[in-house]
């Protein structure tokens, strides 16, 4: 998916007009032929691509590189003018409906980009099998979900393009701490215990939910009726912590938990009998259950939800000047109604924040391992 840039009012920035036609008429879709051979001598940022990740089994990487802020045409800017930034746009398609959304990049936002990152590739790692979040299109290759819009969102405010990765939920946090990637869009609770590894910027809430079959044939209430129970869970989330907590409570009748890489799996067990129940967010567990043909005859029980607490992008300590970069794009967002209009676009503006905020997982004090 190839992101068209437009030229904004650059008066704070002035130009002369024959640069500014230089700069409006730039091209940001990647070149064919000879161009691209050139264009990759010309735009080299010398970081890395990101390494091959498992999804489904197989050895897949899925990397979208979309030109999501000035990143190129502001460094086209800059050689064009000595260092003067012109303002540009980002086109981008947004929510099921690829509904169109323009992003203004901000060259005072990019200013707050650590020079490493500047004109190249913010890395983001994340699990397509979380809709509306993430997710694969029916081609099997394209990102799609409200996660991937805010972050090629995100990345269009600090003169960045986006490369994303599919990667298993459980490797993430692992995969960051190793550099390769620098964060990640998934649905990723903000908690305590993650906080002491990495540091987190909060974008949204949302709850988790018990995931029975359809007609709750076990009359399963509360957490607490989880007692004596099998429950499939997603290794490494906050409902594994859930039911972890939960069964530190039962008193005679312990929880069988089962660990699973991939929250399909999970779902599986509960649809073959195999598992009573599972727990997953709430937004996603209901618009899995309403989607797709593989979560038929599954019933989410909406009474009652555990665990509200933030979805967040985790940073490397180290990273703390980009970690402030990115939560003033989504600042900024929020202010100029593009983060709103995102999260409405999936159906999930109730799932919005006041306020971003950085390492605030004690406010809600989820388990998660």
């Amino acid at each position: 998916m190839a992101t068209r840039w437009r030229r904004r009012s650059a008066s704070r920035w002035p130009i002369s007009s024959t640069a500014a036609a230089t700069i409006t008429s730039a091209t940001i879709s990647r070149p064919t032929g000879r161009a691209s051979r050139w264009h990759d001598r010309q735009f080299k940022t010398g970081r890395e691509a990101g390494q091959p990740t498992a999804s489904s089994g197989k050895q897949r990487r899925t990397e979208m590189s979309i030109l999501t802020t000035a990143g190129r045409a502001i460094a086209l800017a800059s050689a064009l003018l000595g260092g003067t930034y012109a303002v540009l746009a980002a086109d981008l398609k947004i929510g099921p409906n690829s509904t169109p959304l323009s992003v203004d990049a901000s060259a005072d936002l990019a200013g707050k980009v650590p020079d490493a990152f500047k004109g190249g590739a913010l890395k983001i790692a994340t699990d397509p099998s979380s809709p509306p979040y993430t997710y694969y299109q029916a081609d099997g290759q394209t990102l799609v979900g409200a996660d991937i819009d805010l972050g090629n969102a995100v990345a269009a405010k600090l003169g960045l393009k986006a490369e994303w990765s599919a990667v298993k939920f459980p490797g993430i946090i692992a995969a960051i701490e190793a550099k390769r990637f620098d964060t990640a869009l998934t649905g990723m609770g903000d908690t305590p215990a993650r906080e002491q590894k990495l540091d987190f910027v909060d974008y949204s809430t949302d709850g988790n939910a018990i995931v029975v079959l359809k007609g709750n044939p076990l009359a399963i209430k509360t957490i607490a009726d989880l007692c004596g129970k099998h429950v499939a869970v997603l290794q490494g989330s906050v409902m594994q912590g859930l039911v972890e907590k939960q069964d530190g409570k039962c008193a005679d009748k312990k929880i069988d938990i089962q660990v699973f890489q991939d929250i399909n799996q999970a779902l599986l067990q509960v649809r073959t009998k195999r598992a009573d129940a599972t727990m997953y967010q709430y937004g996603v567990a209901a618009y899995v259950i309403q989607t797709s043909p593989d979560a038929a005859g599954l019933e989410v029980l909406a009474f009652e939800q555990y665990g509200t607490g933030y979805n967040a992008m985790p940073f490397r300590k180290s990273d703390s000047a980009l970690r402030d970069a990115v939560q003033a794009a989504l600042t900024e967002m929020k202010a100029d109604g593009s983060y709103e209009k995102i999260l409405t676009a999936w159906g999930m503006q109730a799932n919005g924040l006041e306020k971003i905020t950085v390492n605030d997982g004690l406010r809600f004090n989820q388990p998660s391992n």
